[in-house]
């Protein structure tokens, strides 16, 4: 992926087809001549242009394209790359990529670039929770995408950085940020469903978080009003990106700008059903936390049924927050239903850490019915698995959930569990010895 100049193309052009610079030359120019326009002496005419073009089998734009274009092209090609390893969860080589576009768009005075580079760099770093420097890397970007009047940007670094301090509990500085991001949005016109809903769900869940349900719900109303009007696609793009990125390693640049702004269209259609499922998610939260069970249960349904053919950490967290909704309507039939899935897809992803949470929501269904024996066998399978995997906090305070279970049976076990959990609690340093 070399950048070079219209003597440097030639030279190249002339070695890949083995030819001497006699050769090359021919009857129309000497080998001297043909060497000064090689080493950028001389400039040759439109005819001797045209000359190299049937020569070379070259077009003549490939030889007219200046250095800043094809920086330009490169640049823009790497940063689709970037994106694609970026949501393909490879953080090492998405940040190789896009610390090679920032070093050719400081070269080229690149600054629009400049700026999404620097916005896919603080993606990196959030996504490798070192905030630090993701706040650092989206603030760039933001001044840099104000200098190129690039606001569709901007408000994405807006929204970034209303994440990160959302992350780190500082929920009213979110706010803000969100709220910056909207005003933006609004002022300039911007035509983005997706951005604006992804304003909508952070202000609704902040406001959640501050206590403020009207505001939530108006929010959360906003969002389905723009989620009505749109469809998700599945396909596969992995031999597009494998096309383009040959092409791209070929220096055909246009070709491979083509192939690879599809494999990414596709990968952005196929993430915006990851989306979809994690705003289900959210309203399903904000439904829940003020009682409204049934618009809460619609919700992680539509997650549900958006994510169901996945079995993922993803489907997991979609359905622990269906059986927490089954189980405030006490529907506790499908919540078994729901834990007995959960525990299946656990077992199967030999992940010890979803299987305990699987058991510990069977345990919570019983217990709800009364069923407390029940629930006590479940707790103690989690126990079990909590001890093989070593968290000593996690299996401090199931000793006590086990304690407060035996409260109504065994005032002999209660002791006992109340006694191992608070053992644990001194030794972790949480309560006083």
């Amino acid at each position: 992926m070399e950048i070079l100049s219209l003597g440097e193309k030639i030279k190249k052009l002339r070695k890949e087809k083995n030819l001497t610079l006699k050769e090359l030359a021919g009857n129309r120019i000497t080998a001297a001549q043909i060497s000064h326009i090689e080493r950028d002496k001389s400039y040759p005419s439109q005819d001797l242009l045209e000359y190299f073009v049937e020569k070379l089998d070259v077009s003549i734009d490939y030889l007219l394209e200046s250095k800043d274009m094809q920086a330009k092209k490169i640049s823009n090609n790497l940063l689709t790359k970037s994106e694609i390893y970026i949501k393909s969860q490879d953080q090492e080589t998405a940040k190789k990529e896009i610390c090679n576009v920032i070093d050719i768009s400081k070269e080229y005075k690149l600054y629009d670039t400049y700026g999404k580079a620097k916005y896919l760099l603080g993606v990196v770093y959030f996504n490798e929770k070192q905030y630090e420097l993701a706040i650092d890397n989206f603030e760039r970007s933001l001044v840099l995408n104000v200098k190129t009047a690039n606001y569709e940007k901007v408000v994405q670094c807006y929204i970034q950085l209303g994440k990160i301090y959302l992350e780190e509990g500082f929920i009213k500085v979110a706010l803000d940020k969100f709220i910056q991001g909207e005003n933006l949005f609004l002022e300039h016109e911007i035509d983005n469903n997706e951005l604006q809903k992804e304003i909508y769900t952070h202000k609704s869940f902040c406001y959640i978080r501050l206590e403020n349900n009207e505001k939530s719900l108006l929010y959360a109303r906003k969002i389905h009003e723009i989620e009505e009007k749109e469809k998700n696609i599945k396909q596969k793009a992995d031999s597009l990106f494998l096309i383009g990125s040959n092409l791209l390693d070929m220096g055909r640049w246009d070709e491979s700008k083509i192939y690879l702004n599809k494999a990414l269209q596709i990968y952005e259609d196929e993430d915006k059903k990851n989306e979809y499922a994690k705003i289900q998610i959210t309203m399903s939260r904000i439904y829940r936390k003020i009682g409204k069970y049934e618009d809460a249960l619609e919700c992680v349904k539509k997650a549900y049924i958006t994510k169901r053919e996945y079995e993922d950490v993803e489907l997991m967290k979609i359905l622990f927050e269906y059986i927490k909704v089954l189980i405030e309507i006490n529907d506790f039939e499908n919540a078994k239903k729901y834990s007995k899935k959960g525990l299946s897809i656990a077992i199967k992803m030999k992940n010890k850490k979803l299987e305990y949470r699987s058991l510990k929501y069977y345990a919570r269904i019983y217990k709800k019915q009364g069923d407390l024996n029940t629930a006590i066998e479940h707790l103690k399978k989690c126990s079990y698995i909590i001890e093989e995997i070593g968290s000593k906090k996690e299996l401090a305070d199931l000793y006590i959930e086990l304690a407060q279970t035996y409260s109504n049976i065994s005032k002999e076990r209660e002791l006992e569990y109340y006694t191992k959990g608070i053992n644990i609690y001194k030794e972790l340093d949480i309560i006083e010895k």
